[in-house]
């Protein structure tokens, strides 16, 4: 913490519980974990820890719960995703409390002194209880709609105005622009064409360097002129579902300013199958743009938006480069065949190289 008594953890170990009730009582006054129990632990691009806590009075009289899930960048297979939770928390603390949007309900954030992590304590989404987006399921229409309602009512809330501009840390392309996440990923070129699922690429996409160029072409267009908040990762598996449908939103670390059109292409190429994506992505992109317009943004005309779209294609190119520590090979098969069909489809490359 900034400025707490206990210093930022630097491990998993350094949580104890009175770091934790110091994180919590911020918000929550006087309350104070008496007994504390560590429970799952999910470590991936970020570390997912579940506590079980007694609360002493004051914490009970909060309503605090009695089992929360901490998020952090601490032990992650991959050290540099540590930035990114940093990002994840600034969200939670500075843009979340006034966004009309179905999240994780936090209880606390800290950062690193020098920002270079942090760390996100929220509810046990399993107590509500919700679903939580599978991406080996198929999203139906119906639900690609929804999700699309969320994320107009996020891209809405900031749409050109001044307000964009108004947290250091939200920059325009975000960390995927910052840490050159397009060349990490080409960088894994040559791993992936030796793979299953390059058999899904066709021969026109197998140009390195024409798509990497289309990719850098397409994340410094939306870096030099951002338009509202986007998510930046809304795939199946960072959804979840109340209990009457509604969806919701997970992993907020690639949170930035950027183009409304890199979560709606992201969102509708990744989570559906080809052939129900080829038969409804024009009438979800005019669902979306309606949407739009009933929270009081002045849409683009089909046409542009249509343009946009296919040009935010491209980098669904990258789930076909996905190393495996991130993703197994069955899904990266069928992030490969989507994006495949996808950006030859829609003439991605030519629309953003000529």
């Amino acid at each position: 913490m900034q400025d707490g008594q206990t210093p930022f953890p630097q491990t998993l170990a350094a949580i104890t519980a009175a770091w934790f009730s110091q994180c919590v009582a911020r918000h929550h006054g006087g309350a104070a974990a008496l007994t504390f129990e560590r429970g799952t632990v999910i470590r991936g691009t970020a570390t997912k820890v579940e506590y079980h806590i007694g609360w002493n009075e004051a914490g009970q009289a909060h309503g605090l719960p009695p089992s929360l899930w901490l998020k952090c960048g601490l032990e992650t297979q991959l050290a540099e995703q540590a930035e990114h939770s940093a990002i994840e928390a600034c969200f939670f603390r500075d843009l979340a409390p006034a966004l009309s949007l179905n999240v994780p309900r936090p209880y606390a954030t800290a950062l690193a002194p020098d920002g270079s992590s942090g760390i996100v304590i929220y509810e046990d989404l399993n107590r509500r209880p919700v679903t939580f987006g599978n991406q080996d399921a198929t999203v139906s229409p119906e639900r690609m709609n929804a999700i699309l309602d969320m994320l107009a009512d996020l891209h809405a809330a900031h749409w050109r105005a001044p307000t964009l501009g108004q947290w250091e840390w939200l920059k325009p392309g975000g960390i995927i622009h910052a840490n050159n996440v397009a060349d990490q990923f080409l960088g894994f070129w040559d791993y992936a064409a030796q793979r299953p699922r390059f058999t899904h690429i066709p021969d026109a996409l197998r140009d390195r360097d024409r798509i990497g160029a289309a990719i850098h072409a397409l994340v410094a267009s939306d870096a030099a002129q951002p338009i509202c908040v986007v998510h930046g990762d809304p795939h199946v598996g960072n959804q979840f579902y109340d209990a009457d449908g509604t969806p919701g939103l997970l992993d907020w670390a690639t949170v930035m300013q950027g183009h409304w059109a890199w979560d709606v292409s992201y969102a509708i190429i990744s989570s559906q199958p080809v052939d129900q994506r080829r038969a409804c992505q024009r009438d979800q992109l005019a669902h979306y743009l309606k949407q739009l317009e009933m929270r009081g943004v002045t849409p683009p005309a089909f046409a542009d938006a249509w343009h946009d779209y296919a040009r935010h294609a491209a980098w669904m190119f990258l789930f076909s480069l996905c190393p495996a520590e991130l993703q197994p090979e069955e899904m990266c098969i069928r992030n490969a065949e989507r994006a495949g069909e996808a950006i030859m489809e829609l003439d991605t490359v030519a629309l953003l190289l000529g």
